[in-house]
């Protein structure tokens, strides 16, 4: 029952995730931005490990005003692959944003109906998805064993 009851937390949990991803999607305007800096910087993480993150920062027009944003495309301990994903933004290139018409230096790169765009959300209800497959298993287990004696 334990399980169940988890899984259904997470489900529950995802939703506001999805939420949020799906309002981006479709709230938000779409502007092309140019990256203006792009660098791999080190984050605070746990003793003795290190976390690198892709940091870009860009330019683009909101409510014909000049906007600039600095983003976190990718973090990772693994140096090589953030040195990877920054390289994808390199200074000068142009890449499709979607910004918050209420606060339009929030903005999101890369926003779009894929797994990596809703990857939270995913991971979320994926946990749900599995404590509940484990709740059934037990369910179905305990209806194979059939009542038990009593002595």
């Amino acid at each position: 029952m334990a399980c169940l009851i988890v899984g259904a937390l997470f489900a529950i949990f995802s939703v506001p995730f999805f939420w949020g991803q799906y309002q981006v999607l479709e709230k938000w305007p779409v502007r092309q931005a140019q990256v203006i800096s792009s660098k791999v910087v080190v984050e605070p993480a746990a003793k003795h490990e290190q976390l690198y993150a892709a940091r870009i920062e860009i330019v683009y027009a909101a409510n014909s005003n000049p906007v600039t944003a600095e983003l976190t495309s990718f973090e990772s301990s693994n140096y090589e692959e953030t040195v990877r994903r920054a390289g994808e933004f390199p200074v000068g290139s142009r890449h499709a944003i979607r910004y918050d018409p209420h606060n339009p230096s929030q903005a999101r790169i890369g926003a779009g109906w894929n797994r990596r765009f809703f990857a939270v959300p995913l991971i979320t209800l994926g946990c749900g998805v599995a404590f509940a497959l484990i709740a059934a298993g037990f369910f179905v287990a305990a209806r194979m064993a059939g009542p038990v004696a009593a002595k």
